[in-house]
Formats: C-alpha cells, structure tokens, sequence
C-alpha cells in the first residue's frame, strides 16, 4: 500500500481536533451551493499522483449530486490554480455556503501552508510564493465572503519538493520547511476543515483507485438527517476500519449553524401491517429532529482544551512541554505529546526532561537539596540524615508526599513540589524559549502555561515587535525586530521594559546572545560600501558605550548597566572610530569585495554612531 501525506503532515493537526461546535441554528439555506474542487496528479518534477485526479473527479460528481454548482481543476499549474480561485471567490456571496476540496502536494514553509501547482521547481525558499498557492489566503477570501465554509484536504507524502527544499533552506530542522501542513486558524464562526489524517499518522493513498479518506467522504456526508460533523463521525469510522486503525482523519470547526449535505429528515423503512385477509403496506414518513446531545465535559478537560489551543498558537517545545507536564492524562494530553514529538528530536526531548535532569536543573547545589530533605521532615515525611543526598529514604519520602499534594508521584523534585514544600529553586532553564524566527506573541497565549514571571512582562512590553528569546545565566536575553532604529531609540525600549542593552562577559554568553538571532535574516541591515571595499552585516545594538573622554579607538569602553570590561569579541580591526562619535557598539561582519553575506554568522562587534540604524536590539532582564 502506498501513503499519501506524511506524519508531519498533520504536524500539530493535533489543532484539528475536533471541536464540533454545533449552535441550535439551522443553516437555513437562501444562498447558492459552490465548490472548487481540484485534483493534482501530474508534476512536472514532484511525480505523478494518479488517486489525486481520481478522487477530485469522483467528489466533483459526489457534490453535483447534492446540489453544489462546481467547478473542477485537474493538473493546474501555479497560474491556473491561482486562477480558479480567483473566479472561485468572485461567485461567493453572503448568503451561501462555498466548499473547497484539494487532492495534491501541499508543505508548509516557516509555519505557513502552501498547495502545490504541478509546474513547481521550488530551487529555493524564495520560489515558494511564486510556485504554490498559500492555504490562509484561501480560507480567508472564503471566509470573507461566504456564510458557511468547508475545506476538505486530501494532501499526499513523498513531495520530493519539499524534501529538497528541507535540505535547502537554511534552519530547517527546527522546522522552516516541511512535509505537509502546519496548524491553522479559521477567523468566523462558519468555517469547517477537514483533514485526512491525524497527528503523527499517513494517509493511505488506496488501492481501488480512491483514497480511503475521500470514498468515506462521498458514502457518508450525504446521509438523510446527518449534521455535517455527525456524518464527519461516520467518516473517521469508515477510514479507521479500512486502515485497520492506521489513519484517522480530524477536523477543526467553529460552524455555528447546521449544514446537511443530504435531506435534513430521514425516511424510515416502510412497515408492514398484518391483518386476516390483507397484508397491507402503509408508507409513513416520519420526521426526524437531528440529535444535539452536548456530552457533558469535566472542568479539566474544558482548561485541557483551553490550554491546548493557546499551545497551538504558541508552537514551541517548551510551551509543549509545560502544557503534557500540567496535563498528563486524556485525550489533549495524548495530542500534546504527538505534537512534542513532531517538533523536538527524541534524544534532546529523552534526556533534558528526564526526571532526573529536571531536578538536577532545579536543584544543582547540596545546600538545596539539604533544604529539601529539611522541608519534608518538618511536614512529618521522613527523609533521612539531612545531608543533601537523595537516597532511597528520600525518595520514598518525596513519592509520599507528592501523592498527598495530588501531584504524579514520580520521586524526584519538580517545580510544583519544590513550591508546594516553600523552597526556592532555580527554574529558569537555559537556552532559547520562544520559535528561532522572530515573531509577536500574544502574552494571553502564554499565560497558564509560561512559568517565568520575567517572559510574561517581557513579551508583555513587547507586544508589538517580533521576538526571539531565552535564558542564560539566570538572565533573560530577547533580539527584538524593529525595523530600521537608531541607538537612541533601542535605548528608550530598553528603558521603557525595565531592561537595558545586553551587556556580554564571556565567550560563552556571547555565543548564545549570537544564537537568539543569527538563524532569522531579519535582524540584519547588509549591503556594499564601497569606501572599503567591503559587504558588510549590521546585527542588533547592545549596550557597549565609550565614554566621550575615551582615548580612541578602543579607550574607555563600558557596558550601559555598570558592568565591567571583562571580555570582548571585536571584529577585525575593530573598533576604528571610522567617523567623530562612532561610541556605540552592535553586532557586525563583513567580507571583502562584493560578496553574499547570506551565511555569514556574526559573533563579533563594531562601532557605530549615533546617525547610523539596524534592524534590532538585544535586550537584557536581570
């Protein structure tokens, strides 16, 4: 059997769940029914995909017979498929219900999903606007203008496209180009999609012609009295028990009204009345209300399915990893993990958050742990001889009371139990928190989940700029994009969050200040000068000042916050004073002659003045 979409080609479809919003509204239908319907079979360069067209043509007549008007595309290039959705969108009025089914490559590139036209080269990352059709754009023309939309995507594996483009593109195995499709948000409350498989799973391509997932479609969503999302139900049942329970599709609905594809009543068999003389047939058609039983659902799983959606947004191993660690059991818990697993390689995600580790992170020093052992005796749960070993007394004593604080009893020190026993640990992991490309994040996401106070009012004062941050030495260091900014201004955000600019003391904080943002070129001003013949990058400001009594170029250098000048990293020949009042010290590299800078990685500084602007700041919080 061959397989169609990849595992992660759901990656975090864990969003997909499921949440079948059903409202007491019906869809009274006033408007028209249309459908695109698009199958890609025929790549020039990313093979052929022959179920593709079939499945496409097989649901095109599928919607005829339920009223649709549609229109479908086979083997469209970039051109032709940007063209149907174009003339797609124009028909679509406020009164009707417009559906959208596609049967093709599809990838996902720094987070954002794209469907393949059959003429993509994709040589490199910046051909992917050009050679492919973005998903958001899709779902957003339609949410716009329609009162119910559907999206149904059939997307398939082994796209050698994206693969080669994984390879290409600098960053991407922290996940800037992938296999499949990245989560997604719908912006109305009519807005249905749904996925052939879910998280972590394939999706089989067939072997009659059709896929599994698109048969289920056609022989279920038409049922007489089946809701949409009921039918849906029928759907995962029908593609689990042809898969053997290796493929089950998913889906993400904020509809709030009803949609039928079939008649909304059912007509029963007809039965039969016995009487001496005469069998007599009597037909009856007896309308049938459509089930709305809302399962009742506990408290947790409501704040399981609350914090779920904000990870979701937030996407990063470490929101993951707080979100299975408060959530340890059910149906979201078991999606969290899925998720963790797509987006943090098994070894680093085996051994950092082992028990052990986390402890030995929260706990690094004997006085700590003798603390510890002192706080569970004082409580009445004996730990042995106070001397800062957990041995097996220790342990035991740990499990004990865990258990009667409702905490999992694993026997090892983790924050919740530090807190609960009044100790103070040291909780700030190090290493970089938030996604490698620089982005905004909205703090509600991160709140319920996000344990450092000191990230929350960060991101809070840095609502408006993409960042990137994380830890090192009990510091929290963020590269904040801002565009084009002077020195002065970059001083005034610092200010204005309680920071300062980063002030660095030793290769190895310099490395990881140099982490936060050499993998985004966003923070980076390049270009030629000709004057010395060089092709320079401009990184972020940090807080490196001379004073003006300073004998130059490289007298009476100091950081912003006090500290001492207790290492430097000046590039080359650096600090020159190249022009009167160049006191100011940023991230810079260059190469001679007219060269790409593209994969120049700067670790190193320069001096600058007061007139000259880049694109970022790193900031430091204490």
């Amino acid at each position: 059997m061959r397989w169609r979409a990849d595992p992660t080609t759901w990656l975090l479809s864990a969003a997909l769940m499921v949440l079948f919003t059903m409202g007491n509204a019906f869809a009274e239908e006033n408007g028209k029914r249309l459908a695109l319907v698009v199958g890609m079979s025929n790549y020039v360069l990313a093979g052929t995909l022959p179920n593709a067209a079939r499945d496409a043509e097989a649901f095109d007549a599928f919607l005829k017979g339920q009223g649709f008007e549609t229109n479908l595309v086979l083997n469209a290039d970039r051109r032709g498929l940007a063209g149907a959705l174009s003339e797609f969108s124009r028909k679509i009025g406020p009164d009707d219900t417009a559906l959208f089914y596609y049967a093709g490559h599809g990838m996902q590139l720094h987070g954002e999903n794209f469907l393949v036209g059959t003429d993509a080269k994709l040589e490199s990352e910046f051909d992917v606007p050009a050679e492919t059709v973005a998903l958001s754009e899709i779902i957003g023309a339609m949410e716009k203008r329609a009162r119910i939309s559907m999206v149904f995507l059939d997307a398939c594996r082994n796209n050698p496209l994206a693969e080669r483009l994984t390879r290409e593109v600098e960053g991407a195995t922290r996940g800037a180009a992938t296999r499949g499709l990245a989560p997604i948000e719908t912006q109305s409350g009519g807005t249905l999609v749904a996925f052939a498989a879910a998280p972590g799973q394939v999706a089989a391509d067939g072997t009659d012609g059709h896929s599994p997932f698109t048969r289920a479609l056609i022989a279920n969503l038409s049922g007489a009295g089946l809701e949409v999302g009921t039918a849906f139900k029928r759907v995962v049942r029908d593609v689990r028990k042809e898969t053997q329970g290796k493929q089950q599709p998913q889906i993400l609905s904020s509809l709030s009204l009803e949609f039928y594809f079939g008649p909304e009543t059912a007509t029963p068999p007809t039965p039969v009345v016995q009487t001496p003389a005469v069998q007599t047939t009597v037909p009856q058609t007896v309308t049938v209300q459509p089930a709305l039983t809302v399962p009742a659902i506990d408290p947790e799983t409501l704040e399981a399915e609350k914090d779920f959606k904000k990870a979701l947004k937030i996407g990063t191993a470490r929101i993951w990893h707080f979100f299975v660690e408060k959530h340890r059991t059910g149906e979201y818990a078991d999606l969290g993990r899925q998720a963790l697993a797509q987006i943090e390689p098994a070894a680093m995600r085996n051994e950092a958050h082992l028990p052990q580790a986390v402890e030995a992170q929260l706990l690094p020093g004997k006085d700590q742990r003798r603390n510890i052992q002192l706080a569970l005796a004082s409580r009445g749960f004996a730990a042995g001889t106070a001397d800062g070993v957990f041995g097996g007394q220790t342990r035991d004593a740990i499990k004990r009371f865990q258990s009667t604080n409702q905490q999992p009893a694993s026997g090892f020190i983790t924050e919740n139990t530090a807190a609960a026993l009044g100790i103070k640990v040291n909780a700030r992991a190090e290493g970089i928190y938030s996604a490698t490309k620089a982005r905004r994040y909205d703090v509600a996401n991160l709140e319920g989940l996000e344990t450092d106070q000191t990230v929350l009012r960060a991101l809070t004062c840095l609502r408006h700029f993409e960042t990137v941050y994380g830890v090192f030495g009990g510091h929290l260091y963020v590269a904040v994009h801002t565009g084009t900014i002077l020195a002065v201004y970059a001083r005034g955000i610092a200010g204005g969050c309680g920071a300062h600019l980063a002030s660095i003391s030793s290769p190895e904080e310099n490395a990881f200040v140099a982490s936060l943002f050499n993998s985004d070129p966003s923070f980076f001003e390049t270009g030629y000068d000709p004057r010395g013949n060089v092709s320079y990058k401009m990184g972020p400001w940090i807080g490196l000042t001379q004073d003006p009594q300073g004998k130059e170029p490289k007298g009476g250098w100091h950081w912003d916050n006090g500290a001492p000048m207790t290492y430097t990293k000046w590039f080359q020949d650096m600090p020159n004073e190249d022009k009167k009042g160049d006191d100011i010290g940023m991230y810079y590299a260059h190469r001679n002659g007219r060269s790409d800078t593209k994969s120049l990685y700067v670790d190193t500084w320069d001096d600058m003045g007061p007139s000259d602007g880049t694109a970022g700041l790193i900031l430091e919080f204490e």
